[in-house]
């Protein structure tokens, strides 16, 4: 068996944390958020848009990180490695702003998550594409 690198270890926190937090969330927009939240009714929405987000892209981050691990130490990997940063920071950026403006609070950094998230999956795409072509 091989052993986790620490990147892996790292990205594997953050999925988990993310994850764990998107269910967090969901069970406060489904229970309470509607009644403690300035914005009321659309707090919740934005919730759930957010923990959906949250959730796939954490799940997302995972199953990249996962798959960068069996591959060769090259150019491949190392755009799936990237590929598996930008969809961490999409899945912490874009979803906290949707949690802050429930709030009243800021969110001018919600287009640095969904870019962040697009870029991630293009470079997933990439990435997989050069590890294919290098195996054969």
């Amino acid at each position: 068996m091989t052993a986790v690198s620490r990147f892996a270890v790292v990205l594997y926190v953050i999925g988990a944390v993310s994850g764990l937090l998107s269910v967090a969330f969901a069970a406060v927009a489904a229970h309470a958020l509607a009644n403690i939240a300035p914005t009321g009714d659309q707090a919740v929405v934005w919730f759930k848009e957010g923990t959906a987000f949250q959730m796939n892209h954490a799940l997302a981050l995972i199953l990249v990180t996962a798959m960068s691990e069996h591959l060769q130490p090259d150019r491949g990997r190392t755009l799936m490695r990237v590929a598996a940063v930008f969809l961490a920071v999409g899945a912490v950026l874009f979803p906290a702003a949707l949690y802050s403006i429930s709030f009243g609070g800021p969110v001018f950094f919600a287009p640095f998550g969904g870019t962040a998230a697009m870029i991630g999956w293009a470079l997933f795409g990439v990435s997989a594409i050069i590890a294919y072509r290098r195996q054969g």
